[in-house]
């Protein structure tokens, strides 16, 4: 992950909130997993920001698809996570083109989202 650079201050703030909530979300769900494995597993504790990111994103149809296909990016995209900020953020931003390709398949109009 080294020379990676991802300067929040470049993006829209709209834009700039969400990779910084995707971000803490990524490093939420390693480390509850990481929790899992040695026995310690309770997500009452484990933040949930699915909602939020969905709704800002444009994905607000709450359908097992679209919760599947968000943990399953969430999963995906931690597993890569190094224990340095440019990981996490060369992660979100790789979350978050992923969430904008799938708004594209689905034919997701721009003016839904948040």
């Amino acid at each position: 992950m080294k020379g990676i650079d991802i300067s929040l201050a470049d993006l829209p703030v709209e834009d700039s909130l969400i990779l910084i909530l995707i971000k803490e979300e990524l490093k939420s769900h390693k480390f509850f997993g990481v929790l899992r494995t040695i026995g310690l597993d309770d997500a009452y504790f484990q933040s949930d920001l699915s909602s939020v990111i969905l709704n800002h994103v444009g994905l607000v149809d709450d359908t097992n698809e679209t919760i599947d296909f968000y943990f399953d990016l969430l999963e995906r995209f931690s597993a890569n996570l190094e224990v340095n900020n440019e990981s996490a953020k060369a992660e979100a931003l790789n979350m978050y083109r992923e969430l904008l390709k799938e708004i594209e398949r689905r034919g997701v109009s721009l003016e839904r989202r948040v």
